[in-house]
């Protein structure tokens, strides 16, 4: 009994605490319970001690009270005083239980009323018990939240712009982070994990976008060290491919073949093999002047295409299941491009361009005309090739894609014999100054032939 009136007590001072926090903070019950969208009587009755919510009613009010999460680490404090009720063996619990062979020497006529006590729990035993029950149904609410966020997030990638997801997902991260610092059962402890691993994944490969490429490693490799510790082969594919794609854009392309190479050796039959294959050793495998490795990778990434297809018509670029036939084929053509396989890149490019207008997906629309481009200025048609990337610049005015940035930066690079064309100086001077970009008028540049 002395445990539970410790929790009892725990409970009523941590209410308390809550009312003192709200009026220091200059908010009603009326206001408060606004703020963290619960009714001004679960407020109230929380105050007072009538009523203890869950873990989540707690988080909002830190984050509405900015207390720095000193109401959840009180929660978590008395959520662990039942823990250790629930886990104390059984010769350290109140004597409130009769074993078996005790109750069946209890003779019917002492059944009474008066002794009936000696034949259950108490009741506080059972709401310990049963708490800690609820936590994991709870617990199971706020995983499937966190994982329809992280899918949606995937889905929404190169749909909005880089920062306004990056935004979305940065308070996911304390979040989990609030989660990791609960007591969870162990299947949902890897659930946990697995999730948290999307999320630094996601969160890294957006960095890159945004050029900031030491948080973009940092956020990767911690993404793979999540999956690491989770043991799922998986997923630790799918943390190496983003690392991979990280290292690539980094100019590390010897780091993005060794992630890639890893990823593959873990993966096993993972769907991320065609990722890891041509997104990362092809592509790395090309800027290091492998043609044979880049022949080998292609081909294989090909088959595993047509082995498990993609259910998408445009697979997400981040997708935790396998890529479909058009991004592998925009990747197929990058890694082409690279060793001067010009019929290869228009012909893959012919798939990919396609698919993408048709999803408009303004990201892989630019880079797969941009290399397109690049194709033509091989051939000797300057005109064309500054067309493809007048227009790849501006399907992407609106948002910073680093990736595009690179790759148009290369063209210009590769375009220097041309440099006294008219267009292609137009497109110099429109990356030397990127508000020009945005005045280009889509409708009127011309299509990829």
């Amino acid at each position: 009994m002395a445990e539970y009136d410790e929790i009892e007590t725990a409970r009523h001072a941590l209410g308390r605490r809550l009312a003192q926090l709200r009026m220091a903070a200059g908010h009603t019950q009326h206001s408060l319970a606004r703020l963290i969208q619960y009714g001004r009587s679960s407020v109230a009755n929380t105050e007072t001690g009538h009523q203890y919510p869950d873990r989540a009613f707690w988080s909002r009010c830190d984050a509405a009270l900015q207390t720095g999460g000193l109401l959840v680490g009180e929660y978590d404090r008395v959520a662990e005083l039942y823990w250790r009720r629930r886990r104390a063996p059984l010769n350290q619990q109140p004597d409130d239980t009769l074993l078996p062979a005790v109750a069946s020497k209890v003779k019917p006529s002492a059944w009474g009323a008066d002794d009936d006590s000696a034949l259950w729990e108490r009741e506080e035993t059972i709401a310990a018990r049963r708490l800690v029950l609820k936590s994991s149904t709870d617990d199971d609410a706020r995983l499937a939240y966190l994982e329809y966020e992280l899918r949606q997030a995937v889905i929404d990638n190169e749909r909005l712009t880089p920062a306004v997801l990056m935004a979305r997902m940065r308070p996911l991260r304390a979040y989990v982070d609030q989660l990791m610092a609960g007591h969870q059962h162990p299947p949902q402890r890897a659930r946990l994990y697995v999730a948290a691993a999307h999320l630094s994944g996601l969160l890294g490969a957006l960095a890159l976008d945004l050029g900031a490429f030491a948080v973009a490693h940092a956020y990767t490799a911690e993404a793979f060290d999540l999956a690491d510790a989770a043991q799922e082969p998986d997923v630790q594919g799918w943390a190496r491919a983003t690392q991979s794609l990280v290292a690539f854009y980094a100019g590390r392309y010897h780091d993005a073949l060794a992630f890639a190479q890893d990823g593959l050796r873990r993966a096993g039959d993972s769907p991320h093999r065609v990722r890891l294959m041509i997104n990362g050793q092809a592509r790395a495998l090309a800027r290091l002047g492998d043609r044979y490795g880049v022949d080998s990778a292609i081909d294989r990434a090909f088959t595993l295409v047509d082995e498990q297809p993609s259910d998408a018509q445009v697979s997400e670029s981040l997708t935790f299941g396998s890529y479909c036939h058009a991004r592998t084929a925009a990747n197929a053509a990058t890694a082409y491009l690279a060793i001067g396989r010009g019929t290869e890149v228009t012909e893959h490019l012919a798939v990919a361009i396609t698919a993408f207008d048709r999803a408009g997906l303004a990201g892989p629309q630019a880079l797969s005309r941009l290399d397109l481009a690049t194709a033509h200025l091989h051939a000797d048609d300057p005109d064309q090739a500054a067309a493809l990337a007048m227009e790849a610049l501006a399907l992407t005015a609106d948002q910073r894609y680093e990736s595009v940035h690179q790759r148009a930066r290369q063209f210009i690079a590769n375009a220097k014999p041309f440099a006294h064309r008219p267009r292609l100086r137009q497109l110099a001077e429109m990356l030397a100054e990127p508000a020009a970009i945005g005045a280009t008028r889509r409708s009127a540049l011309p299509s990829p032939s």
